[in-house]
């Protein structure tokens, strides 16, 4: 056999040939409506075997409990099929499977991850190379291939591969664990769930489970006639859009969602790497999906809950999409019963938009948050949301009862008249407290001891601009810039950027907007900006350190600032500081572009404040310095908690062990407010604490007048501060920051109650 490492270095034209011959057999393979799967697997792995002219080829399947059993093989002993298992996360395959994205490697068995099967009988074989297969971004196995010899496997032969996975998808779902687990007829139980609260209220109602797209062919026949569809398909979503757009009855919050869509289905990037797919073989639909899948696995390593739950974003269009291709009317508003309950995996805003909303009296999702745009348009319609009860669009079948209580965080399946019962007296202490809340929404946020405090928003999207026009809030307090870095597939320009920039000014008018620089790295990778792989990214070359290694980045960046801010104040933020050297350094790029267009005659802003990001604790041990050098500093609580704890936020082993409302949290929170205080600039926290009431009273507590966080939490935020003293607090909380305990958390709540504040 010759070496595999010539093998796989073809031409283009060679590799186009072998791919079209594979894709042929694979695609006459899963036509067949009368075999067997597992013999259609067997037939599979033994055209690619032959073609691809490899000496192995493995199909695992996932099972119950996260094991991968050996369902089909050519290449190794035909005995160890169905007697081979692999944990994800085990061996080399299960690496693939925990990892979800294609790899390869050499010399396996030198590989720390390598696991040797004896049953297999692989003991000559040094390459590997593997794809995951999924469906609906649900794991269902793993396709691999081997070789004696180590081999070059190129970037076309583990698209091929994943190609032939998508294929593989439609005729694994059956059997794997997404199946599996489906429990028909459980729904008719008496059940209680405990359920994540992301909008208050109370409901009653029948269940109506949203169903997701199902993909049907896709290997294409016709690249011509897969790019006419999707042309086609992509013009009647634009139209669609427009039209929704064009609603008198539109809200400021549907209008920026739908907007921020039109900016996806208009992007080239977007659009050109679905046509790479459909080139290489895959239908429109499994092309969209693809693209759709590997942008919802880039976004899901992202510990900024903001940023990943825009993944819900993308599907929604991306489904939306896919129901053109497949003919459905999707502009037709969908019939619901009366008082239903819409249970869902999870659900874009526009999908919601296609339901008769004035039925829907609360929603049930798998997965979401605050942040989620669907949660957002469903608060502007006043309905109750909980999330995070794994399976329930499986579990709950159509028509079965469901109390829904998003104060306390419970859901009802099918409850007993003991529940209702209770729950009609919770609907009346509900309406009491929406009643309150509507009465302080014009109303200044002011302690009860007359200290204005200053809410702000987090946003990073013209969509989350609601309520631009009202006296809500008094501006964003942080603007992520780096989404749009995101969801393009190349480098958006100063024109491009400029424009954005200009919506968000415009919107705001008077309002302050603090524009925070690029913050991508670690776990926020651009799919056209090389990053290297790093043992700690979080720590590594990520945000500021990046944008000063490559200022054209950053000073393209901050000339769209000043453009878009011309005439208006413009308010710069740089993240992840460490040295007051890198603060230096940052800023004189920002000067060396102001000069720049004032030399140019360009209209400039009318003040510029210039501030830092405080994540890092190096900082902590450079203020009074920092304080000389800033017009204002905000505190990301987020990664200085952190870093101060060395405590991984995104593992869930450790990320409740340490708590911001320590003692030594908090004793540093008030130095650092402390010091900007006595300087004279304005301090701010801007991370997840302030969105948080009893985090947000402790703030209070510690001085702290200008908080920016979720939009979500601006009502429960103002009521809090409606009710509290602050003079009071802050005496209260300063008698304990020397508590050597490990949380003042049960004190606090404690302390709120005692004297009726709202938390």
């Amino acid at each position: 056999m010759q070496s595999t490492s010539t093998t796989f270095n073809r031409t283009v034209t060679a590799q186009k040939a072998v791919s079209e011959q594979l894709l042929k057999g694979v695609r006459k393979e899963v036509r067949k409506s009368d075999v067997a799967t597992e013999n259609k697997l067997n037939k599979i792995v033994s055209e690619i075997v032959h073609i691809l002219k490899v000496d192995v080829c493995s199909c695992y399947i996932v099972r119950p409990g996260d094991v991968l059993e050996l369902y089909a093989t050519k290449g190794l002993n035909d005995k160890s099929v169905h007697d081979t298992f692999l944990r994800v996360g085990e061996g080399l395959v299960g690496e693939i499977a925990l990892k979800r994205k294609p790899q390869s490697f050499n010399n396996i068995w030198e590989h720390a991850s390598f696991v040797y099967k004896p049953e297999t009988g692989e003991t000559h074989f040094n390459s590997l190379a593997g794809v995951p297969i999924l469906h609906e971004n649900v794991l269902l196995g793993v396709l691999c291939v081997q070789t004696v010899e180590p081999a070059i496997y190129t970037n076309e032969t583990l698209d091929l591969l994943q190609i032939i996975a998508m294929a593989l998808s439609g005729i694994l779902s059956g059997i794997a664990i997404g199946s599996v687990e489906k429990k028909i007829g459980v729904g008719r139980q008496h059940k209680k769930f405990e359920v994540d609260k992301i909008i208050s209220g109370i409901a009653l109602g029948r269940a109506f489970v949203h169903k997701r797209l199902v993909l049907g062919k896709v290997i294409a026949g016709s690249v011509t006639k897969e790019i006419k569809r999707l042309d086609t398909a992509m013009k009647a979503v634009e139209t669609e859009i427009n039209q929704m757009l064009s609603k008198p009855n539109m809200s400021e919050e549907q209008t920026g969602i739908l907007e921020t869509y039109l900016m996806f289905v208009r992007d080239k990037g977007w659009h050109n790497k679905i046509l790479k797919s459909i080139h290489d073989g895959l239908t429109a639909e499994a092309s969209v999906q693809r693209s759709c899948g590997e942008m919802t696995e880039r976004m899901r390593l992202i510990t900024d809950t903001y940023i990943r739950e825009r993944i819900h974003d993308f599907q929604d269009l991306t489904n939306r999409l896919m129901r053109h291709l497949q003919g459905e009317q999707v502009s037709v508003v969908k019939k619901l019963p009366k008082n239903t309950i819409l249970v869902a995996e999870s659900l874009g805003p526009a999908e919601l938009l296609d339901y008769d909303i004035s039925r829907i009296k609360a929603i049930v999702l798998e997965e979401g948050s605050q942040t989620m745009h669907v949660v957002i348009v469903a608060r502007s319609f006043n309905i109750p949301v909980v999330a995070g009860v794994k399976n329930i669009s499986s579990i709950v079948l159509n028509d079965d009862v469901l109390a829904v209580d998003a104060d306390d965080g419970f859901l009802y399946l099918n409850p007993s008249d003991e529940v209702l019962d209770e729950f009609e007296s919770k609907i009346k202490i509900h309406r009491r407290l929406q009643n309150r809340l509507e009465q302080l929404s014009g109303l200044p946020a002011i302690t009860l001891d007359g200290v204005d405090i200053s809410l702000n928003i987090n946003a990073g999207l013209p969509s989350d601009l609601i309520k631009a026009k009202s006296a809500m809030f008094d501006g964003i307090g942080l603007y992520r810039t780096e989404l749009p870095f995101m969801s393009s597939e190349q480098l958006p320009d100063v024109k491009e950027q400029t424009a954005i920039y200009q919506r968000v000014t415009q919107e705001m008018k008077d309002k302050p907007v603090v524009f925070r620089t690029l913050d991508i790295g670690s776990d926020k990778v651009l799919p056209y900006f090389e990053n290297k792989g790093e043992k700690n990214p979080a720590m590594g070359w990520r945000s500021i350190r990046i944008t000063l290694d490559r200022r054209a980045i950053l000073r393209g960046q901050l000339r769209a600032f000043i453009r878009a801010c011309a005439g208006k104040k413009l308010h710069v933020m740089f993240p992840m500081i460490t040295t007051i050297e890198e603060f230096r350094q940052a800023k004189e790029a920002l000067n060396i572009e102001l000069c720049r267009e004032r030399e140019k005659g360009k209209p400039l802003p009318k003040e510029v404040q210039i501030g830092t990001m405080l994540e890092v604790p190096s900082l902590l041990f450079q203020m009074e310095s920092l304080v000389k050098e800033v017009d204002f500093v905000s505190i990301g609580t987020n990664d200085l908690a952190q870093f101060l704890f060395a405590t991984d936020r995104s593992n869930s082993m450790i990320w409740t062990r340490y708590d911001t409302l320590s003692p030594a949290f908090l004793k540093m929170l008030r130095y650092v407010n402390t010091t900007c205080q006595q300087a004279g600039i304005s301090c701010c926290v801007c991370g997840e604490m302030a969105s948080r009431p009893l985090e947000c009273m402790a703030l209070i507590g510690l001085g702290f007048k200008k908080v920016s966080m979720n939009p979500g939490a601006l009502g429960r935020i103002k009521a809090l501060v409606r009710t509290v003293n602050q003079s009071q607090l802050e005496s209260f909380i300063v008698r304990h920051l020397s508590d050597t305990t490990e949380t003042l958390r049960p004190l606090l709540q404690s302390y709120a109650i005692d004297h009726d504040i709202f938390i």
